[in-house]
């Protein structure tokens, strides 16, 4: 049976569009790369890219050397969405982000790198070069489910702004985005989002 983040954290990679859930994020091990700029643009795409690419090769290295069957798992993104400390979801142009997906708890820095340089030799994308491999934990968060296009998603996020005020939460984690389809696979409307916030509380 396949292993995967989705069957295995269910509460954090699942959400509703009707209402805000209060989840525990754990500590995760992702491959990430790091970018600038409009996600329209060719670059946010090959990134997007090389880490499906070394996605796909870290699983079948795991399959090879260790029977190791799991998904892939979906697409994330950290958006630095601040001008000034003040929250800014629209501004795009210049806008930082930091492209992720997680991987085994097993893959370690030597494993990875070993991977990378396989793929890099193998694979026409220049950013696969660029990813790394960093564990990160969000801890306490809010989150909840945007259905449609991308550019609609500020309807949702002023949603989860609204609530954090609300019921007295700090804001303390990027905007974080996790894409639970293809948008080159499914139509605009049926795209499915979660957008998620680290937070303190009773502060």
């Amino acid at each position: 049976m396949k292993e995967g983040i989705r069957k295995e954290y269910k509460k954090q990679y699942d959400a509703s569009t009707k209402r805000i859930d209060v989840v525990d994020v754990p500590e995760f091990n992702f491959v990430m790369i790091d970018g600038i700029g409009n996600p329209n643009v060719e670059e946010f795409k090959l990134k997007s890219d090389a880490l499906h690419i070394l996605s796909k090769a870290i699983k079948d290295y795991f399959k090879q050397e260790m029977d190791l069957l799991y998904l892939i798992s979906p697409l994330e993104g950290l958006w630095d969405t601040y001008d000034n400390s003040q929250f800014d979801v629209t501004r795009k142009k210049m806008i930082k982000f930091t492209l992720m997906i997680a991987q085994p708890k097993i893959l370690d820095e030597k494993t990875f790198e070993m991977i990378k340089e396989y793929v890099a030799a193998k694979r026409d994308n220049p950013y696969i070069v660029d990813a790394y491999l960093k564990k990160m934990e969000e801890g306490r968060c809010v989150q909840m489910m945007h259905k449609g296009a991308y550019n609609t998603e500020i309807d949702t996020t002023k949603q989860i702004m609204e609530y954090i005020t609300v019921q007295g939460m700090k804001l303390i984690g990027l905007h974080h985005e996790i894409y639970l389809n293809d948008p080159e696979k499914v139509a605009t409307e049926k795209l499915k989002t979660i957008v998620r916030y680290a937070i303190e509380e009773g502060v």
